[in-house]
């Protein structure tokens, strides 16, 4: 079975503009506010089932803007720029017009979006900010502590709101963490207990949409990979069924060492290589469901069986500065995508014949 087919099914079956229609009923907010990678496609998705009265959308730079009238602002990723901070107090603005409020949240929204919580300065946050970026901390801890620094995450932007509050989520976090994704702006553990917080999709709809592609050979690893990325392609190099496609997901942890080009992805695919060489019979994928696999330019990296011995490259050297890409263009190819518009972590495929 061809893996990038399935890679890009499995994305067309996803999308967020078409899962977020099934969660929308009629007694829902009129105004909307969208954040995040995907708040194009979320928005645009709503307004097909939905009549919006007003539309705030706060998008990263790079990422699918709506087609739906709306007031469409764009901010920075993964850091914060001077346009995240013009972002976050246009939303204040838009929030204090309005009373009622349906808040459409997917990943990316942490730093496309922020308003510096006082006495902090905004150079203060965005400095914070690109050091957890870069800390190679899972991204619980991350939000922890960019909550301490903003006026608008962990509920605080939800505290704003006059009126009702209903909050869709859109998930690129671990499994049943809704108030993770963007640091949680409107959502607290009593927003989820009263069902004012709902779930579009995590990266188990993904991994299961992907399994559900392949069928009867499929093996589901259904726990989230979230350690780090050697720790990762360790799993994945032993969990590999002969016979079988592992599919699996999640977002492995990359501490970024120096200034080289590369992503989760493109990394994941050269410790794998190193674990499996191509006389182990694998093939396997290694993708981004969002089509930006940190800074190399592609969505991530196909191993096909046949492939040189990434025993022959300096990968160890490579890594050693974060420059992965150059080391998995070599070995593999590079899967080259625009931004997809969805947002739900990484698929992982390995296929061992």
């Amino acid at each position: 079975m061809n893996l990038t087919r399935v890679y890009l099914e499995t994305l067309a079956r996803c999308a967020p503009d078409i899962l977020v229609q099934r969660h929308i009923d009629p007694s829902m907010p009129r105004n909307v506010v969208a954040i995040g990678k995907c708040a194009g496609a979320l928005l645009d998705g709503v307004a097909t089932v939905h009549a919006i009265d007003a539309a705030f959308v706060a998008v990263p730079e790079g990422y699918p803007l709506p087609r739906t009238n709306a007031e469409v602002h764009v901010g920075g990723h993964p850091q914060m720029t001077p346009a995240s901070f013009a972002t976050g107090r246009a939303l204040l603005q838009f929030v204090e017009r309005h009373d009622d409020i349906l808040f459409l949240i997917s990943g990316g929204g942490s730093a496309c979006v922020e308003v510096a919580l006082a006495p902090h300065a905004e150079e203060a946050a965005a400095n914070a900010n690109a050091r957890l970026v870069a800390s190679g901390l899972p991204i619980a801890e991350i939000n922890h502590e960019r909550r301490k620094l903003s006026a608008i995450k962990g509920g605080r932007l939800r505290e704003r709101v006059r009126g009702r509050c209903v909050t869709l989520v859109y998930s690129d976090v671990s499994t049943g963490a809704l108030g993770d994704v963007a640091s949680g702006p409107t959502i607290t553990n009593a927003d989820i207990e009263a069902s004012r917080a709902q779930l579009i999709a995590d990266n188990t709809t993904l991994t299961s949409t992907a399994a559900q592609i392949i069928g009867d050979n499929a093996v589901l690893l259904e726990t989230q990979i979230e350690c780090d990325v050697a720790e990762a392609a360790h799993i994945l190099a032993t969990r590999a069924e002969p016979g079988k496609i592992l599919v699996a997901g999640g977002e492995p942890t990359v501490l970024i060492r120096g200034d080289g080009r590369g992503g989760r992805c493109s990394e994941l695919a050269v410790r794998f290589a190193a674990l499996m060489p191509a006389a182990n019979r694998a093939e396997a994928l290694f993708a981004s469901s969002d089509g930006v696999d940190g800074n190399s330019g592609a969505a991530g990296i196909y191993l096909p069986l046949a492939r040189p011995r990434v025993e022959t490259t300096p990968w160890r050297e490579a890594l050693a500065v974060s420059d992965s890409y150059r080391i998995a263009a070599q070995v593999g190819e590079p899967i080259m995508i625009a931004a997809t518009g969805n947002n739900l972590r990484d698929l992982f495929l390995v296929a061992l014949n």
